[in-house]
């Protein structure tokens, strides 16, 4: 027997606002947070970036997506990357194979493992790298012109302090999505290069 759709609920006289549910210690910090991500990861930035970039395939942002991430990775399995672009396995190897016959990936046996092979960009796709991160850095230019360098230095060590931190609690698993190693600030105590250099002297 079919179930009857259940009534809408009439919210007029509900509390909708975000203050219950955000609020205290971090919560203006969890906001802009999750705006910034959303916002970098919408539909509309990434088109943006494609034809800003002049990538070669413009109707196919997985393949956009996937040679972005070999940006930052050089090289990777293709399974690798399935989930740092929001697809399944079994896909990636049909993304990657528009990308290879259009001349902006290829492949080698895996240093790690001979009977699977790795991808990595072409000269003809680090051009096209190039374009993207060329547009990446002029919108950071855009952003932090009015920035002192000491200022945009604070805000780089305590990004990467976060990011380093969130990745050590969750068993490194910003590390294993994004393929790429996220540096560690020296702890207190930790004798740096330049320690160890001015000691041997």
């Amino acid at each position: 027997m079919a179930r009857r759709p259940q009534a809408s609920v009439d919210l007029r006289d509900v509390d909708v606002s975000s203050a219950p549910l955000l609020h205290g210690r971090g919560s203006d910090f969890s906001i802009a947070l999750q705006a910034l991500v959303t916002a970098m990861n919408s539909t509309a930035v990434r088109e943006g970036i494609l034809a800003q970039s002049r990538f070669p395939l413009p109707d196919d942002m997985p393949a956009f997506l996937l040679l972005n991430q070999l940006i930052y990775r050089t090289t990777a399995r293709p399974t690798d990357m399935a989930d740092a672009i929001g697809t399944g396995r079994s896909n990636v190897s049909k993304i990657v194979r528009r990308l290879e016959v259009a001349g902006l990936v290829g492949r080698m046996p895996d240093p790690e493992d001979g009977r699977q092979s790795v991808v990595g960009l072409t000269p003809a796709g680090r051009e096209v790298a190039a374009r993207i991160v060329a547009v990446s850095s002029a919108a950071y230019e855009l952003i932090f012109h009015d920035w002192s360098e000491e200022d945009f230095d604070q805000l780089e060590t305590l990004v990467v302090r976060l990011v380093a931190n969130i990745d050590d609690r969750l068993d490194h698993a910003i590390e294993r999505t994004s393929g790429v190693h996220i540096p560690r600030p020296p702890r207190a105590g930790t004798p740096t290069e330049s320690n160890d250099m001015a000691a041997s002297n």
